[in-house]
């Protein structure tokens, strides 16, 4: 139990969105916006996943010890969305899981055993015409990797730490964006004439809060709506919530 306790602690339990929409107000005038362009920006985040090898080509191979019916004796090691979890047996482990199990055998002799980065990784869903499961030489990493990617990722937020809506032709827009870099404010920005979505989101964000947006820049700062770029309002917003931030 020794050498099980210690091989299973490898295995352990395993942006703040500012919105800016400034309009033409008299602290700031940019006009009023033309219409909504029709195109519509929708951008698609793909995020690579880092990791540990996860499309490594797995290595089939026979270990030293059998791997047969309910693997009595031996070492396994499944994973779900929970994470990893251990086994005494084949019956033990859910269907859905089968196909990508650890096994080792503790009794193996030491110069049987795989090297320390190495390890077994067997399909236990079908035995072969020689009664034994699939088994392939896989690195722990590539292992981790798949326990990782099993888990549940947290779903990606609609919303930025802070959202800027303007118009590409607008200097004020671009100076409170400025200002916001140079409080080291993380914000997106949402150009409302390309996107009409934007437009439609900002005109119900202020309207919400009792507003008329007659242009931009309008900016939800954490749900406090400004009209047109009034820093002093800002600078004190952001050190309000500067602990947050």
């Amino acid at each position: 139990m020794t050498a099980l306790n210690a091989e299973m602690s490898r295995y352990g339990h395993v942006a703040l969105t500012l919105v800016a929409v400034l309009s033409c107000q008299p602290i700031a005038a940019c006009g009023n916006p033309t219409g909504a362009a029709a195109e519509a920006a929708a951008k698609a985040a793909a995020e690579a996943k880092g990791g540990h090898e996860p499309n490594a080509v797995l290595e089939p191979v026979r270990p030293p010890f059998p791997v047969q019916g309910e693997l009595d004796g031996l070492l396994l090691v499944w994973f779900d969305a929970q994470g990893v979890h251990t086994a005494q047996k084949r019956s033990e482990i859910p269907e859905a899981q089968r196909a990508q199990v650890r096994i080792d055998s503790l009794n193996a002799a030491p110069d049987a055993r795989l090297d320390a980065d190495h390890i077994y990784v067997a399909d236990l869903r079908k035995p072969d015409a020689s009664n034994n499961y699939p088994v392939s030489k896989a690195s722990r990493n590539w292992f981790d990797a798949q326990v990782d990617r099993a888990k549940p990722q947290p779903a990606a937020s609609s919303e930025a730490a802070v959202v800027v809506y303007k118009a590409a032709w607008c200097g004020v827009c671009r100076s409170a964006a400025s200002y916001l870099r140079s409080r080291h404010v993380e914000f997106v920005e949402k150009d409302i004439e390309k996107d009409p979505a934007a437009s439609q989101e900002m005109l119900q964000k202020a309207q919400a809060k009792g507003l008329s947006p007659r242009g931009v820049p309008v900016i939800d700062f954490r749900g406090e709506i400004l009209l047109g770029f009034d820093q002093a309002r800002l600078e004190t917003l952001i050190d309000r919530y500067s602990k947050a931030i």
